[in-house]
């Protein structure tokens, strides 16, 4: 009779370890004890620490799933099926998963056998529970975060202005003044862009201690707390809908803290903000398929589109591209340095399309990625070769502790606590023996070949004239790590320094980094 190899998987998030008592050792026990009374054999072990069931973008379980497809072991078992996912639709797609590999899941406290239908209507029932669970969790806590928020009760976050002490706002002297400053020049008649301009040109920064932004500008002018108000609730399901859900129960009152801004203050800038809202719709409907590609030669930052017209009068419009930091942050942070739209983009489709049909050229590429990859791939696996050596020797050192306790009696503290400082150090290193191989396994130091090349750019210039302007620009950022550019003193003196590629050339759709470069020359 065949031995039963068991993968192990267990999870706790960082909540259940505050409160719930879970253990990741715990779970790893019982389960080992139930496999030792039944004589099979656990192959590995698969853990996530410190994550949450709602979703199954988890390291350990999708290198489960992973290698559950190559008849590694022919049982799951988890100590529970909340584990596995909180949220019935995921927990479903990986008993399906398991299904289709000929693995059977078994979870210990459920004392459920999925090999059987009526073990898997169970599990099933089980994970409509698991994620009922969930959402009773989630609602209770969002209720009592609502009732916090009518009573004019802060629900924690940090805010320019503001520091929180003991649950409650209180006014930041060192920062309220700044709050009012940004009040006070939109009210006079500034704009977002021009206040961050001219905060950054004056040394102030956020709460994060990084220069403003428009987008910070618009935040604080729009944040009804400055007046006094506590706003809640303005989004639902933040975590999946982002800024689409809109909610129709917002909460807005007066909260117990002090404002930063007068009344009076306030509703001038939500009329102006209303006022510069409704302004016509901008008519200029140029593309730019490059935006973020090109990078400032100053800064670095992504360059994005930027239009200016011909003459006073002219209805025409010159594209260019210029310095993304420039355009959100202003010349405290960085120059505009404008690039020609036309001319550079001409200039990177012109090279696409040369180094398709010059193989000499993109077996230059090639033979330079590879040695580069070579070169980056030699001092990770010294690495990881170091590593294997340290956890052979620590379980090794753990296998003598344990003899030295089993023969004794009473062993001493100074052997237990040995034992312990010995696990902990053999955890460290299975994950940094689990990130050296995340590197390994990394698209960028995977070698790449002519064919795979040739066969990305060939259909790239077949399709590109072909395409929307959406789609061109989607192409481009698939194939097209960045472009960097030379410095010059205007735009006609600004060029393209060097293109690095990268290519979608493989089965699973990891981005192979060439880290080659197409030079101008």
């Amino acid at each position: 009779m065949n031995e039963t190899k068991v993968a192990l998987y267990v999870r706790v998030s960082t909540e259940e370890q505050a409160t719930e008592g879970y253990s990741i050792a715990g779970q790893i026990q019982i389960l080992r004890d139930y496999c030792n009374k039944n004589d099979f054999k656990v192959v590995k072990i698969y853990k996530d620490e410190g994550i949450s069931g709602k979703s199954t973008e988890r390291p350990s379980l999708q290198e489960l799933l992973e290698d559950s497809k190559h008849n590694n072991f022919d049982m799951v078992m988890v100590w529970k099926v909340s584990r596995l996912s909180r949220k019935q639709v995921d927990f479903l797609n990986i008993l399906d998963h398991f299904q289709k590999n000929n693995i059977k899941l078994y979870s210990y406290s459920d004392n459920i056998d999925a090999s059987t239908p009526m073990g898997i209507a169970m599990l099933q029932m089980l994970g409509t529970f698991s994620e009922l669970e969930r959402n009773m969790i989630v609602e209770n806590v969002k209720m009592g975060m609502t009732q916090r928020a009518k009573e004019g009760k802060w629900n924690g976050g940090s805010v320019l202005g503001y520091s929180s002490k003991e649950k409650k706002l209180v006014i930041n002297e060192n920062e309220a003044y700044i709050i009012r400053y940004i009040f006070d020049l939109y009210v006079s008649g500034k704009g977002f862009k021009s206040i961050a301009n001219q905060l950054n040109h004056e040394g102030y920064m956020t709460k994060r201690k990084a220069n403003f932004s428009t987008n910070s500008i618009r935040q604080i002018i729009m944040n009804p707390i400055y007046s006094g108000l506590i706003r809640f609730n303005q989004y639902e399901d933040w975590n999946v809908k982002k800024r689409e859900g809109k909610s129709e129960n917002i909460v807005l009152v007066k909260g117990e803290h002090q404002p930063i801004i007068s009344n009076e203050v306030w509703e001038k800038s939500q009329v102006l903000f209303i006022q510069r809202s409704s302004k016509p719709a901008k008519t200029f409907t140029g593309n730019f398929p490059l935006t973020t590609l090109l990078r400032c030669p100053k800064c670095g930052q992504g360059m994005i589109g930027h239009k200016s017209k011909k003459g006073k009068n002219s209805n025409e419009y010159l594209r260019y591209y210029q310095c993304g930091n420039f355009h959100y942050k202003g010349s405290a942070v960085c120059k505009s340095n404008l690039l020609n739209a036309d001319l550079v983009e001409e200039f990177v489709f012109k090279r696409l399309e040369e180094i398709t049909s010059q193989p000499t050229v993109l077996e230059s590429i090639v033979e330079k990625v590879n040695d580069r990859i070579s070169k980056l791939k030699n001092p990770i696996k010294a690495k990881q070769t170091n590593i294997e050596e340290r956890i052979f020797n620590t379980e090794k050192n753990i296998k003598k502790f344990l003899s030295i306790i089993e023969n004794s009696d009473n062993p001493p503290d100074s052997i237990l606590e040995k034992l312990n400082e010995l696990d902990n150090e053999k955890k460290i290193l299975l994950e940094q023996m689990k990130e050296i191989e995340y590197e390994l396994g990394r698209p960028i130091i995977k070698e790449v070949s002519l064919e795979q090349i040739q066969q990305v750019l060939s259909m790239f210039s077949k399709i590109l004239p072909n395409i929307s302007h959406e789609k061109q620009k989607n192409l481009l950022h698939s194939i097209i790590n960045k472009i960097t550019v030379n410095e010059g003193n205007s735009p006609q003196k600004r060029s393209v320094k060097d293109i690095e590629l990268y290519f979608d050339a493989s089965p699973n759709n990891n981005y192979v980094f060439t880290y080659g470069t197409v030079h101008p020359s």
